[in-house]
């Protein structure tokens, strides 16, 4: 499957796979959302982060995941680096209450439960059973893998060598058959197929050209205009006021 990356190839996924006016309605809310709190922020590789997670939303859609679990993806990094311009961090109380009134109480909650869970103390086979006994946490796990997926369908994860990315990816390959394992029984047997066939792509190491590479562990941030410029307008009114200052004249 190649996942959408832009709002209007998401919707357009949205009218194949069958969902009706009210899940598009609510996914276009989480879409604004996710446009206010990541216009300025990209993935390691360098992608915009609002087609990152557009691409994590999609993977759900087309896994025929519940609105609530797509609305979720969408949203799902909005606590660990959403800018809300509140002066907080995190999932504090007053950011909570903020996106459970915008997207209703199950898709904050998913988001949260994402923010709180850790990934790097569990094989792949312990998470398959934690899994299939939790189905709350089966939703979370959903969830990352879509997040997963989306790095490995345009093969964005090759561009960072140095990021660590969750289940043993690329690393492991025992774990990967976990992996595949888990998904094929807790997704479907079509989104372990493409999550085979992204990996066996990766597996020879020259999608990307090498100056294309970078030393970025996380996701970064951009500032808006251009900084030598921004400079010298900011030297242009110095030099303005100034103009503007009458000389103290000194006493004879």
């Amino acid at each position: 499957m190649s996942l959408p990356q832009t709002n209007l190839q998401l919707f357009q996924l949205m009218n194949e796979r069958g969902f009706d006016t009210t899940c598009q309605q609510a996914l276009h809310r989480a879409y604004g959302i996710a446009q206010q709190l990541f216009g300025t922020c990209f993935r390691p590789c360098g992608k915009p982060f609002v087609c990152h997670l557009i691409g994590t939303a999609a993977a759900l859609a087309g896994w025929k995941q519940p609105i609530e679990l797509i609305n979720a993806g969408l949203l799902h990094s909005a606590y660990l680096f959403g800018d809300f311009q509140d002066g907080e961090k995190g999932s504090s109380p007053r950011r909570r209450r903020w996106l459970r009134n915008h997207m209703g109480s199950e898709t904050e909650d998913l988001v949260y439960r994402y923010t709180i869970s850790t990934w790097g103390n569990s094989n792949n086979t312990q998470l398959h059973h934690q899994a299939l006994a939790d189905p709350s946490f089966c939703e979370v796990f959903k969830v990352k893998v879509a997040d997963t997926y989306d790095e490995l369908a345009d093969y964005g994860i090759l561009l960072s060598p140095n990021k660590h990315y969750p289940f043993g990816l690329l690393v492991d390959e025992n774990e990967e058959r976990a992996l595949l394992s888990a998904i094929q029984d807790l997704i479907s047997e079509e989104a372990c197929s493409q999550f085979s066939s992204s990996l066996k792509h990766l597996r020879t190491g020259s999608v990307w050209p090498a100056w294309l590479r970078n030393e970025r562990t996380s996701f970064y941030r951009v500032r808006p205009g251009i900084e030598d410029l921004r400079r010298g307008r900011i030297n242009r009114r110095l030099v303005k006021l100034r103009s503007k200052i009458k000389p103290i004249a000194k006493a004879a």
